[in-house]
């Protein structure tokens, strides 16, 4: 049985739950909540209640280093300042996080939340949301995410799909703040994720996030609320889109043009369009490596035969089930040397930020055409 979501997330799940799509979660710092729960008391319980600062940094010539390692006093001259870089370190514990460019701009997790608080308040927004579940990533990126309103059943369809928005916060410049739009398919026990990280609130690292975050501005408060607005607008135009792909019939022609155009690059693409016709059989290693094409022959595995892939067969629909199931829980990611937790974050970034988000997105706009 293919893996529920936060597994097809982290690849770290334990345990059993009566809701499997929060069952708990090792490794990555998962906790379940029931939707009441204040936004504070989740910043707590997940261990999120700490504070970043930047500090500077120096460089150390080979010979004053083995001094410095040997107790030995030192002078550093001041052309041995690095005024490019600095480092983030968690304040409770003097922890260094990363190196960071010299403007980056901290954002706190009690600002994070603070926005969170707002945009969890339906009450200001009209938009029903409640914290199911929140956790922590690589030990300083909290996550949280929040359900909004219920769930629907499409038109044709055995399965429901919920849908979230997704807060994430880092520390280490690797990417911004954002708040993105989710949606979850459930098939009996098993969930797929599509995460559209291009909807949303986006806050990057610059020296004036501050500012730009700063909720007693009315204007700043107003258009956060707008922006939950349209995500819950959003909601409504992918249920159209949905239901427009199941009545879109593909051909075999069509789903090879799809493949080609989710997981090859340009110079790729050429080859097989133009020598090859898309013919995958035809294909060899001058035109796309071994391991590309052990990829495609996975997917197409999972379209086939994948859970939940017995419905709207021949759709568009079907195709875009078939790219979520795959991405979300049969592409491997990491190594087979890779700890649980590596390959457990290795997936959440991959599927929150990464290059299988970007196919999720691009498997979006390819089939909206």
């Amino acid at each position: 049985m293919a893996d529920n979501f936060m597994q097809s997330v982290m690849n770290a799940i334990e345990g059993k739950s009566n809701n499997s799509m929060f069952a708990p979660t090792k490794g990555l710092g998962f906790h379940q909540f029931d939707g009441n729960t204040p936004i504070n008391d989740v910043l707590q319980e997940i261990g999120a209640n700490f504070t970043v600062r930047k500090d500077h940094l120096v460089r150390l010539p080979e010979d004053l280093f083995h001094r410095f390692l040997n107790g030995e006093n030192i002078k550093i001259d001041l052309k041995y300042l690095i005024n490019t870089h600095c480092a983030t370190v968690r304040e409770e514990d003097d922890e260094t996080i990363s190196l960071v460019g010299n403007d980056y701009g901290i954002i706190q997790n009690t600002a994070g939340f603070e926005l969170m608080d707002l945009v969890t308040n339906s009450s200001v927004t009209g938009v029903p949301m409640s914290v199911v579940s929140a956790g922590m990533v690589h030990n300083f990126e909290p996550y949280v995410q929040v359900k909004m309103g219920d769930g629907v059943r499409l038109d044709g369809d055995n399965s429901e799909t919920d849908f979230y928005c997704f807060f994430h916060n880092s520390h280490d410049g690797g990417s911004a703040m954002k708040l993105t739009f989710s949606t979850i398919r459930v098939v009996c026990m098993n969930t797929f994720m599509a995460n559209m990280r291009s909807q949303g609130l986006t806050y990057k690292h610059t020296k004036n996030v501050g500012e730009r975050m700063d909720l007693s501005n009315p204007e700043i408060q107003r258009s956060v609320i707008a922006k939950v607005r349209e995500l819950h607008i959003l909601k409504d135009e992918y249920i159209n889109r949905m239901n427009l792909f199941r009545l879109a019939k593909v051909t075999d022609h069509d789903i090879d043009v799809y493949v080609a155009n989710l997981f090859l690059d340009k110079e790729e693409m050429r080859n097989v369009a133009k020598q090859h016709d898309y013919k995958w059989e035809t294909i060899d290693t001058d035109d796309i490596s071994q391991r590309m094409k052990n990829l495609i022959y996975s997917f197409k595995d999972t379209l086939e035969s994948g859970v939940g892939q017995d419905t709207n067969r021949g759709t568009k629909k079907w195709l875009f089930d078939g790219t979520t199931n795959f991405l979300s829980n049969t592409l491997n990611y990491g190594s087979s040397k890779d700890s649980e937790y590596t390959r457990a974050t290795k997936r959440f970034d991959a599927l929150m930020a990464g290059k299988s988000n970007e196919r999720m997105e691009k498997a979006y706009a390819l089939l909206s055409v």
